[in-house]
């Protein structure tokens, strides 16, 4: 039974940004009884709080072995009708690919190419947040270099297309 109720902590956390108040609530509370059935303590105390910033970080500290299926359920919501999901999504993401145990090139290409879409996003914060990201992962990587992220933001904006379609590491892109 805890399986089955941990699978759902993320979906639930991701529900508390719901632009529909009575859903954001009742995922409030579900996620407040999941904390409390599976014991998590600070899980609790931040739901009760309404500190959703410090939710994604304490479900990643807390069982850090489910950072890569946490990863892959935050997937779905990237493409979230609601702006609000797909930011926390991309927020989440981003902590999420710190805490995995294999952050190889490729894994974190990945996630890249997973965000790579918001960049184009309808939603200013999305697009925003998910250029961040993505410059953050590829720090991760070694690329680009702090000396050169500068450069990287003004390559990277306009030939993401044709560097999805070449290989990676060209023009000092990603």
């Amino acid at each position: 039974m805890k399986k089955q109720v941990g699978r759902v902590l993320l979906p639930l956390f991701f529900h508390m940004n719901d632009q529909v108040e009575s859903v954001a609530k009742v995922s409030r509370e579900a996620l407040l009884a999941a904390a409390e059935f599976l014991q998590q303590k600070q899980l609790k105390y931040l739901t009760q709080m309404q500190q959703t910033w410090r939710i994604g970080e304490c479900l990643l500290l807390q069982d850090r072995s489910r950072a890569e299926e946490y990863l892959q359920q935050s997937m779905l919501y990237l493409k979230d009708v609601q702006a609000t999901m797909r930011e926390e999504a991309t927020r989440f993401i981003g902590l999420a690919a710190r805490h995995l145990q294999d952050q190889s090139e490729e894994k974190l290409h990945n996630i890249c190419n997973a965000l790579w879409p918001l960049e184009k996003d309808t939603d200013l914060s999305v697009r925003s947040l998910a250029a961040q990201t993505i410059l953050i992962l590829q720090s991760a990587r070694g690329r680009p270099t702090s000396q050169g992220t500068l450069r990287a933001l003004c390559c990277c904006w306009p030939c993401k297309a044709r560097e999805r379609r070449s290989s990676p590491g060209k023009n000092g892109c990603l």
